[in-house]
């Protein structure tokens, strides 16, 4: 690498560090406070954001409920220079040992603006792109990160951004390790092993146990693959990458895909780690894909996050079609419809905040898989999706939560639950955080049977069953993270 990075004088850092919960199962604050973590695929933003709409974007994101962002350093997905909205490279005549301090100060001020409203940041430093040579779209292109380069850029960047406390770093990006044949692994071992002694000052081996992990959070964000069905941090990775703090999925956007599956199979694991879906099916998605339509709907985002939350997962990753790459007006067309400023209301957005709302009220960090409790589980089998139900309890049995992917009826076994309570139940509609009709009483019978108040396709619900006092009044409180984002100023125009 040329040259140290650049250093700026910057103010305290107003969020803590993350790590991995005691029991592994979740991320934490360094002072052990739970943390949820709810995304948005931002992925192309320092490319194609110029800064007025950037600041519009996560101040909307923020008002909306969203605590974390999913970027990208080094992006050529949309433009194979990866360039600034000013223009300026990523990298100098596309050299990995060369990166362009224009194009990486507007990154640190958009970091620096994420950290300001409260995000956390899951940054990948290379997109898998720039280490196997390919598109998706078939384009070939040089290999910019190979094993001999990866440890230094690895270093560099986790030396610049060492004292921010707000970012988790993540490998790969829509790639597995094992791509087309060739064993890619060694490169993104390098450059695991370049980013901890970058943050930390301190040197680590891949495979060997240590502190220096423990101090760097870092996962692998893989593709789903279409030969095999593997979408998982640990389809081509064991045991021994001691880098790896937490596993991601990548379900993708096939109608069918069972991710709450892969999420119980991850969680069932038996070197324990937390696990997210990091990449579920996007919002105005082909379905189909490469074929253009149809596109997914709100549906799908609900049940993609809804399923995965109650089969154990820490936290859970909202996209949509037209953020991700944060499509502007002249580049709108049959399928990407919307630009990126439009989707940003767009209804699976909102739900995110009905999510929220409701991970909060009802204390995620509790939840317990509870497969059990259905009769469901063994009429509709494991290859239900559309017809799927999920459940958990809480970890002392106070409090139950069963989401009915198409409503209609299930008759659950509630022995659970803790004894000696009363406990009271009430419908919750994912679509708007309502609450539907009065709270009504529970017994813990071997057998109860319950009914939603609509069933078919699009209408899901969540059963709320609990004995905390005051619960389900939280619940029915909307809820609220900001006023909205002042529009004074935008530009949405993206720069030529």
């Amino acid at each position: 690498m040329t040259g140290a990075p650049a250093r700026r004088e910057r103010p305290p850092a107003r969020l803590e560090r993350l790590k991995v919960s005691a029991d592994g199962r979740r991320l934490v604050t360094a002072s052990d406070r739970p943390f949820l973590y709810l995304a948005d695929t931002a992925w192309t933003l320092p490319q194609r954001l110029k800064w007025d709409d950037a600041r519009y974007y996560m101040q909307r994101r923020r008002q909306q409920g969203f605590t974390a962002l999913q970027i990208v350093a080094l992006d050529p997905e949309r433009d194979v220079e990866m360039r600034d909205p000013a223009g300026d490279p990523a990298l100098l005549d596309g050299d990995l040992d060369r990166p362009n301090e224009a194009y990486f100060g507007y990154l640190d001020r958009l970091l620096d603006l994420a950290e300001s409203l409260g995000f956390y940041v899951l940054l990948l430093p290379v997109w898998g792109q720039l280490v196997v040579g390919d598109s998706w779209g078939g384009g070939t292109f040089p290999r910019t990160v190979t094993v001999e380069n990866a440890y230094g850029f690895g270093r560099w960047i986790g030396d610049r951004y060492r004292d921010r406390t707000n970012l988790i770093w993540c490998l790969g990006g829509d790639r597995q390790p094992l791509h087309r044949g060739v064993d890619y692994r060694d490169v993104w071992r390098r450059l695991a092993e370049g980013i901890a002694h970058g943050v930390t000052g301190e040197t680590a081996q891949w495979d060997v146990p240590s502190s220096v992990w423990d101090r760097v959070l870092i996962t692998y964000h893989t593709c789903y693959e279409m030969e095999t069905g593997e979408f998982s941090t640990m389809s081509y990775w064991g045991d021994e990458e001691a880098w790896i703090s937490f596993i991601t999925l990548q379900s993708g956007h096939g109608r069918h895909t069972r991710s709450y599956a892969a999420v119980r199979r991850e969680v069932e694991r038996a070197r324990v780690l937390p696990v997210l879906d990091a990449e579920p099916a996007y919002e105005r998605m082909p379905m189909n894909w490469p074929e253009p339509f149809p596109l997914h709907g709100d549906w799908i985002v609900r049940m993609r996050a809804y399923g995965n939350l109650l089969a154990g997962a820490f936290g859970h990753t909202y996209g949509h079609a037209s953020v991700w790459c944060m499509i502007s007006e002249k580049e709108r067309n049959e399928v990407l419809d919307a630009t990126w400023f439009d989707a940003l209301s767009h209804p699976g957005a909102g739900q995110m905040t009905v999510l929220r709302g409701l991970a909060e009220a009802m204390d995620l960090h509790r939840w317990v898989p509870a497969q059990s409790i259905l009769a469901h589980e063994a009429q509709c089998g494991p290859q239900c999706v559309d017809r799927h139900r999920q459940a958990a309890v809480d970890r002392d049995g106070e409090f139950l939560l069963v989401y009915l992917t198409d409503g209609g009826s299930e008759t659950l076994s509630l022995e659970r639950l803790a004894s000696g309570r009363t406990y009271r139940g009430v419908w919750f509609d994912p679509r708007s955080g309502e609450l539907a009709g009065e709270p009504f009483e529970v017994p813990l019978l071997r057998q109860t049977l319950v009914t939603a108040p609509t069933a078919g396709p699009e209408c899901d619900w969540l059963l709320v069953v609990t004995s905390r006092a005051g619960q389900l009044e939280r619940l029915a409180q909307p809820p609220t993270w900001g006023e909205p984002p002042d529009v004074g100023g935008m530009s949405m125009v993206w720069a030529e």
